[in-house]
Parts: structure tokens; C-alpha cells; sequence
């Protein structure tokens, strides 16, 4: 997309009124992929918050089927949707909210071989949101995007505590000093409880989703400029918290992609 119609003007004035993103930040905007792994309370947000902003492709990822504890927090589901494929769901909904987005949907469990081949449809590099809800999971993703150099946005909430950050694994400046998920999660971290187990606050949740749907959104947009800090969110007493992180230098995931100093100077010249 070149331009935008009368109507986009219109729908979308209010984004373009913010002088950092103007026309062109909207049509980039429009014009990146965005894939959304996890469609629970993070991926709900999310999803709907990319929809409204206007990202024209979505590709949502979850295998899970709408449950009555979901409702809560899983804004785009209703006790008639119980029993169906979040993704399904989630399509239909966003699909008829916002008609112009091609929304794209597997319902299976991420795997290296999935993704490798999802990754192929795209002529330009999605953003990737990891929305999931269990450590495993999260390890693959973050692999993933390492692997095909791809702009992580990984936001996590159990009981009252949440936590979000962003790393361009295609810049050098980001992925060289903050390294990656494994880095600040090792493959060998006892494994931390997830929502299921500790319960979890549904405005909460929404706060984290906003947070990283805000970040994409920059980023799409090049607005962005806190890659690598890792912001945790204590939900009992309002309290925002941040540490940059750093990459371990015996990473068994991002150790394996150096950037050499070729790619960081063709990197800083584009």
C-alpha cells in the first residue's frame, strides 16, 4: 500500500495527529505483517488493538479451544463461543469489526516447522507478539525469531506480576548488548507458574496487552527506542519497574547468531 484513501484519512486521523507518525507511520502501519502467537487475555488485546490501529495482515497461532474461565479476561469470546477455536473465534470477531484486514489463523501449537514455513508466506518481515502463557513455549518463540532475525515483543502475567520487553533481532544494537528471552530465562530456569495455576486479574492482564501492542506499534512505526529493557508491572500496588538486560555470552540461543561487523555497519546505513 502507496497511499492512503479518503476513508483511512478519516478512520485513522486521530494516530496520524501525533507528529512522530503522520501518513507515513500510518501506512507502515498498514504495510507490516504482525504475528500473534497465543490468543488468551494478552493475544485478545493485542490482536484487537493491531486490528484497530489498522495492520492490514494478521496471522494468530493458538491451539486452545474457548473455556467458561477464559471470559474474563478473553474480551473477544462469549459464553456461546465455548468449546470453539480461539483462533476462529477471534477471527470472526476481528473480521467483522474491522472488514479490510486479511486475518489468517492456525490452530495447532507452534512448531520450528510451522513457523519456518508461516515465516515463507510474508514479502516483508512480521513483528512477532509472543502472548503465551507457559515458559516453553516462549523459549521456542524467542529461538524463532533469533533464528530469522525477526522483532520479538514478548509481554507475561501471573497473579499480580507482569512483565513486557522488545528486541529487533535484525539490528545489531539491540540484539548484540540485550541478548535474547534465554538469556534472561536460561533453558535450564525451574519452570515459573503460569496464570492457570497462580490466577491472574483480568484488567491486569489488559494492561500488559496495551503495553505490548503499544510497543509494536512504535516500533512499526519507528517511534521506538527501548529495545532490550525489560519493564515489570506489579498490579497490587501500581508500581512500574525496569533493568536493562544483557546477553549472556554462553547463550545456548542467541550466542549462535553473532551479527558480524559487516552486518552492523549495513545495518546502520539503511
Amino acid at each position: 500500500m502507496n497511499s492512503l484513501s479518503s476513508l483511512d484519512y478519516i478512520q485513522y486521523s486521530r494516530t496520524m495527529l501525533l507528529g512522530d507518525i503522520g501518513e507515513a507511520g500510518q501506512l507502515a502501519i498498514m504495510n507490516s505483517p504482525v504475528v500473534i502467537i497465543g490468543v488468551g487475555g494478552l493475544g485478545n488485546v493485542v490482536a484487537h488493538y493491531l486490528a484497530a490501529a489498522g495492520v492490514q495482515q494478521i496471522l494468530l497461532i493458538d491451539h486452545d479451544v474457548v473455556e467458561l474461565s477464559n471470559l474474563p479476561r478473553q474480551l473477544l469470546f462469549r459464553a456461546s463461543d465455548i468449546g470453539q477455536a480461539k483462533v476462529n473465534i477471534a477471527k470472526s470477531a476481528l473480521s467483522d469489526a474491522y472488514p479490510q484486514i486479511n486475518i489468517d489463523v492456525l490452530a495447532q501449537p507452534i512448531t520450528s516447522a510451522h513457523f519456518n514455513q508461516l515465516v515463507k508466506r510474508f514479502t516483508v518481515k512480521p513483528v512477532v507478539f509472543d502472548c503465551t502463557d507457559n515458559v516453553s513455549a516462549r523459549q521456542l518463540i524467542n529461538q524463532l525469531c533469533v533464528q530469522h532475525q525477526l522483532t520479538l515483543v514478548s509481554g507475561a502475567i501471573s497473579a499480580y506480576q507482569g512483565q513486557l520487553f522488545c528486541i529487533d533481532f535484525s539490528h545489531s544494537h539491540s540484539h548484540s548488548y540485550s541478548g535474547c528471552y534465554c538469556c534472561l530465562y536460561p533453558l535450564d530456569t525451574p519452570i515459573m507458574q503460569n496464570c492457570t495455576q497462580a490466577g491472574v486479574f483480568g484488567p491486569a492482564v489488559g494492561i500488559i496487552a496495551s503495553m505490548q501492542a503499544l510497543v509494536g506499534l512504535q516500533h512499526i512505526c519507528n517511534t521506538f527506542t527501548k529495545y532490550g529493557v525489560l519493564h515489570r508491572f506489579n498490579a497490587q500496588d501500581l508500581r512500574w519497574q525496569y533493568a536493562n538486560m544483557s546477553q549472556d555470552p554462553q547463550c545456548e540461543v542467541c550466542h549462535q547468531y553473532p551479527f558480524t561487523d559487516h552486518q552492523e555497519r549495513s545495518n546502520d546505513t539503511n
